[in-house]
Formats: structure tokens, C-alpha cells, sequence
């Protein structure tokens, strides 16, 4: 049975490019490379020209770059990295509470050692606060992070200015890149941006691979949290070459198609929108309509839960919201984050668009949403109407 798929922010399905790319890493280029003979050699140069790759997606030196299992282990190494085992308040950290929960958690392991772990507040539209942000930073502050596209609302945050603020008070910014990248431009060094996390499995590559862009001037801030062989630096282990191939080779072509890809994705929108608007009486967009990524839809149907509709369906994949929170029966930490009620909450759910879909998956797949959403809520209603009061 074919599967419609609307959840691409939780995953990406390897593109054929990526995975020819791969396989012969997987067989007769087997070396390790850190290894000295000539099979090491070859893994080693491939390693080196993913780098330069991925690099080149985010305008960086491929040099301050070191590959890790996934923005989740990036995100622990640069938050967890930048403070001492014994700091203490005042010692402190900034984090967003619309945040992935692998730096939100991060920042509650970092309050029970001791440190100071501040939130800053969001609006509506999920941005950050800049004004708060100002006041939470002081020469205490070891380093403020955010995500640069929001997994479940596609608020794109002001990284720029983010930077600038805390780098007035000597502070590192960490930019949680997953969703962002091959989403929206991404320079580095033009951005200012200390530290940077990416995720192959966001971009059409292999899942289990991901980076962490590293400013090397600050590098001698970062203490390693994972000891080894010492392959990198800050992270050791031996390097997964056919991973790390499949990376370089998706953010090659994310760099490549992504002006075509955002044109598509705009229209694939536009389209959704107006099945969704025409199909949900009272429908509503959660976050920033104007301001966002448009490849994520984040959407309230009015007498509607959101966990259900995504239950029921069998031809059409979409989500409630984050694929972390996905076992929470609880309303989304995002979307109460930024002012919306339980009941709203609960009946909202994310579509998420891939440029590569088919205009007629993405109609079939949006009006068979519609259409499984009013019929639950007609169910709701007519249970309502047979309450004993």
C-alpha cells in the first residue's frame, strides 16, 4: 500500500545519488580512515572531500568541521562542551523553550550540576525575544543556543542579531541547524555563529550522520565530552566513512537545488493551503505565516484531536509535532510555548512538504487529511450531542 508521505521534518528518505554515493564504502572501500595503508588512504580522502562538501552548504572551512552520529550528539558536544565540570552558578546558559529536546535537556542536566539554565522568552511566532535575550545575557553567560528553523512551527530565528548580543558580553552562540539546513541560505563566518549543528537524515541523506561546525577561534573553549582514540578533537571514535560520504554527497546537492527546491516547496504550499482552507471551517495556522520556512504547515482543525487523525490514517503519514515528543500524551512544548491553549494544542498538526513530491500525492494526500478530519469531527460532535447533562 503506497503511503503518502507529509512528515518530511521528522525524516527523509535517502535520495538514489546519495545512496550510489555510499555503497562502495560499504564494500570494496571498506578502510578505516585513520588508517595508514592504502585503503585508509582512499576512505580518508573521501572523508575529506564530504567535508569539503558540507562546508561549502554552510560557508564554512571544512577544517572547523567534525562529523558526529547526529545533530542530537552535536548539539550535547557544543552545549555540554562549553562549561567545566565544576561551574556553578552564576555560570550560565541561555536556551529557547521551543528548542529540539536535545538542547532543552541539555540545559536541565546543566541546572541539576549547578549552572544557571535561563529561557528566553518566544512570541507568538515563536521568534526570539531579542529585548529579553539582551537581559538574560551577562559576562556569567558561557553560551546561548537556539534552533535556526523550528521543527514544528518553521520559525526561522534572528541568528544574526543573536549573535551579536551575546558576542557583546563574550558569549559563544550555538545554532541548532537540523531543520534549516538546505532549507534556508547558511553562512557561518558571514552570521558570526560559533557553533553549528547538522543532521544528514533532514537533507535526504543516511540517518546516524551528522556535523558540528566549530569557530576555531573559540575551539579552545570546548572540553570534549567523549573520550577515544582521539580522531577529532572534541570527538572521538572511528569515523563512519560510508555515513560520511552519504552527508557530504546529500549537502552537495541541497546546495544545489535548493533555489528550484524552495519554488517547488512554496507552490506545493500554496496548493495545501487552499485544499486545507477550503476542506477545515475555522482552520488556523500556528506560528508565523509570513515569517517561516514554507515547507512546514502547522495547522489548528477545530473539533479535531490531532493525535487521532494521525492515528487513524493509513495512506497519509503527518504528525502531531516533533518526532521526540512523539510518545507525550501531552500538549506540544512548542505550541504552548508560544501562547496556544491545550485545546488548540491538541488539535493541531504539522505537515511537513518535500520539493520531490508529486503534485498529486501531495493533493491526494492533503484531501484525504480533510476529509478523515471531518469525519472525526462530525463523530465529536454527535457524541457531544448525547452527554447526559
Amino acid at each position: 500500500m503506497k503511503v503518502i508521505y507529509l512528515d518530511a521534518c521528522a525524516t527523509t528518505r535517502v535520495d538514489d545519488e546519495v545512496l550510489d554515493a555510499m555503497l562502495p564504502y560499504l564494500r570494496e572501500e571498506f578502510g578505516n580512515p585513520s588508517s595508514p595503508h592504502v585503503l585508509g588512504k582512499r576512505a580518508r580522502r573521501a572523508v575529506d572531500a564530504a567535508a569539503e562538501s558540507v562546508a561549502r552548504l554552510v560557508g564554512a572551512d571544512p577544517d572547523a568541521l567534525l562529523f558526529t552520529s547526529g545533530a542530537t550528539e552535536s548539539n550535547n558536544i557544543a552545549l555540554l562542551g562549553a562549561f567545566a565540570h565544576d561551574d556553578r552558578a552564576p555560570v550560565n546558559g541561555v536556551f529557547c523553550p521551543t528548542d529540539h529536546k536535545s538542547s532543552l535537556a541539555v540545559g536541565r542536566a546543566l541546572a541539576a550540576r549547578g549552572v544557571d539554565a535561563r529561557t528566553v522568552r518566544v512570541g507568538p511566532d515563536g521568534q526570539v525575544d531579542l529585548v529579553h535575550l539582551d537581559g538574560l545575557l551577562d559576562l556569567h553567560t558561557r553560551v546561548a543556543t537556539a534552533a535556526w528553523v523550528n521543527s514544528e512551527i518553521g520559525t526561522v530565528q534572528p541568528v544574526h542579531a543573536m549573535a551579536a548580543l551575546c558576542h557583546d558580553v563574550g558569549a559563544l552562540l550555538h545554532v541548532d541547524a537540523a531543520q534549516a539546513a538546505g532549507r534556508v541560505p547558511i553562512d557561518v563566518r558571514e552570521a558570526e555563529i560559533d557553533l553549528l549543528s547538522l543532521s544528514a537524515h533532514k537533507l535526504r541523506g543516511p540517518k546516524g550522520v551528522g556535523a558540528l561546525y566549530v569557530r576555531p577561534e573559540i575551539r579552545h573553549r570546548l572540553r570534549p565530552v567523549m573520550f577515544g582514540g582521539g580522531q577529532y578533537e572534541l570527538r572521538s571514535g572511528t569515523v563512519p566513512t560510508h555515513l560520511v560520504v552519504g552527508l557530504g554527497k546529500a549537502a552537495e546537492l541541497a546546495l544545489a537545488r535548493a533555489e528550484a527546491d524552495l519554488r517547488r516547496v512554496r507552490e506545493l504550499r500554496a496548493t495545501a493551503l487552499d485544499i486545507l482552507a477550503a476542506g477545515i471551517p475555522g482552520l488556523r495556522l500556528n506560528g508565523d505565516p509570513r515569517g517561516g520556512v514554507p515547507h512546514v504547515l502547522n495547522v489548528v482543525l477545530p473539533g479535531v484531536r490531532g493525535e487521532s487523525l494521525v492515528s487513524s490514517l493509513t495512506t497519509v503519514a503527518l504528525s502531531t509535532g516533533s518526532a521526540c515528543n512523539s510518545g507525550s500524551q501531552e500538549p506540544s512544548y512548542v505550541l504552548t510555548a508560544i501562547g496556544v491553549d491545550a485545546e488548540d494544542a491538541n488539535s493541531s498538526v504539522r505537515i511537513c512538504l518535500d520539493p520531490r513530491m508529486s503534485f498529486e500525492d501531495l493533493v491526494t494526500g492533503v484531501e484525504t487529511v480533510v476529509e478523515r478530519a471531518r469525519g472525526l469531527a462530525g463523530v465529536a460532535v454527535a457524541m457531544r450531542g448525547h452527554q447526559v447533562v
